[in-house]
């Protein structure tokens, strides 16, 4: 009886250990590859797989349940990912080269999805609270840059961008806001912020260099609660700014054709404002 009680005792000593362990799944292959792996708590797992050559990969990890995936097909990328907390899942898929990748998650529950198909693009993901979901997708070549932070709970961050010299940059301070960007054409430039709870933006630009926002210049501003703002820019050339102060604004903002320019500005609550444009 008392060899029995020691063995089950070693039994469930033995799985308890199993079930506490953090997982590291590495896969290099070509030339001057490093990666880097720091697991620090319970059942986190690291699957890190390099097909090329010059990539540059580190993974830290701190919390329990943290899950990291990263994936390249090209050479020469560069792939930071930082974790504190739990059950946060970061994805980041390359299938060229010349790629810069960050993902940075504070928190529970976060998800980050980060693809970038194409060379010399660079995507930075930053969250900082709890059930964030942020989605990132780039697709064509050269210096494109995509740039999201969410800073709450509950927030949705999606961007996706086809074409060359693009730019998106989103910002999200609050609880349970969501964001939407899409560009397809070359030189495109968004630039956003949301400061509050419950706010919606979504953005379309289709065509070349059309504008609202821009790395030092954010022209599309919600703050405040319940406010909602959507963006169609569909042609070349065209430039937009939109700003709420306040609780429950609408702004939508349609731009067809080329060379329209439109400034909505609203302070205060319940306002509504609909601007349309089209050279046809």
């Amino acid at each position: 009886m008392k060899k029995t009680l020691v063995l089950f005792a070693m039994v469930l000593s033995a799985s308890f250990v199993f079930a506490q362990g953090n997982i590291s799944n590495l896969s290099q292959t070509g030339s001057d590859n490093k990666a880097g792996v720091t697991q620090t708590g319970a059942a986190n797992i690291s699957l890190i797989v390099q097909d090329n050559d010059l990539n540059e990969v580190t993974v830290a990890q701190e919390g329990a349940g943290n899950l990291s995936e990263m994936q390249s097909a090209g050479g020469n990328n560069l792939v930071n990912v930082a974790q504190v907390g739990d059950l946060n899942n970061s994805v980041t898929l390359i299938t060229d080269a010349n790629n810069t990748a960050q993902s940075v998650q504070s928190g529970n529950n976060n998800v980050a999805r980060q693809e970038l198909n194409t060379v010399g693009s660079f995507a930075t993901s930053i969250q900082e609270g709890d059930n964030n979901k942020t989605i990132q997708v780039q697709d064509g070549a050269g210096n494109n840059s995509i740039f999201s932070q969410t800073v709450g709970s509950g927030n949705i961050s999606t961007q996706t961008q086809t074409g060359e010299n693009s730019n998106i940059s989103v910002d999200q301070l609050g609880d349970n806001n969501n964001t939407t960007v899409v560009q397809t054409g070359l030189s495109n430039n968004v630039a956003a912020r949301q400061e509050g709870n419950g706010n919606n933006m979504a953005v379309s630009q289709t065509g070349n260099n059309n504008f609202a926002g821009g790395e030092n210049q954010v022209l599309l501003n919600q703050f405040g609660d319940a406010n909602d703002a959507t963006l169609v820019q569909e042609g070349d050339l065209n430039a937009s700014a939109i700003n709420q102060v306040g609780n429950g604004n609408e702004a939508i903002n349609s731009q067809i054709g080329g060379t329209n320019n439109s400034i909505i500005n609203q302070t205060g609550g319940t306002n509504s404002a609909t601007v349309t444009q089209s050279d046809n």
